[in-house]
């Protein structure tokens, strides 16, 4: 998996062996080979994410933040209502992946290209924001996919995809990223 063609590596993601049960499927934005790579560097990470997911209902899962491997793999089950592009923030992380699964809901995940930093990076929160004036690419989160968001991938998540979105529940995966 070290080094992977583009092609073997969406190969690899579509064949779900990394899945460990989970049913919902890896969208087509995600960069495979980075997947294939980060999964390759710190499976046991992956496989119990994965597994925690495929084995729980989210629904049955209240707000907050549950640990699985304290420092290095957590979720964070959120409940908002999602906001307007001009109202969400781009962003983008150092030190961690981003999996955002939205359960329940009507929002877009966003990839912006050409972004300019409205402020230093934040180390506590592993996070820098941006803005930009160039169109976001945006794809429908529903519960049948996942979205995996890299330290190279500024992403707009919580998007609202209509005027009067209603409530959203989602899982925020935090995986250490191996550099």
């Amino acid at each position: 998996m070290a080094n992977m063609t583009k092609e073997e590596a969406r190969k690899w993601m579509e064949s779900r062996e990394w899945a460990n049960g989970w049913d919902a499927v890896a969208d087509e934005t995600i960069d495979a080979v980075e997947f294939a790579r980060q999964y390759k560097a710190n499976k046991p990470l992956w496989d119990k994410l994965f597994k925690f997911l495929a084995d729980t209902d989210p629904n049955t899962l209240e707000a907050g933040k549950i640990v699985l491997e304290d420092g290095r793999l957590w979720i964070n089950i959120l409940e908002y209502t999602p906001k307007s592009a001009e109202d969400t923030k781009i962003e983008s992380h150092k030190n961690f992946i981003d999996l955002q699964y939205t359960f329940q809901g009507n929002e877009l995940m966003g990839l912006a290209h050409h972004v300019i930093p409205t402020g230093e990076y934040d180390p506590v929160k592993d996070k820098t924001n941006y803005t930009t004036d160039e169109p976001i690419d945006y794809v429908l989160a529903d519960p049948k996919r996942f979205f995996l968001y890299f330290p190279a991938d500024m992403h707009q998540p919580s998007v609202r995809s209509k005027e009067n979105p209603g409530v959203s529940r989602k899982v925020v995966g935090k995986i250490e990223f191996v550099k």
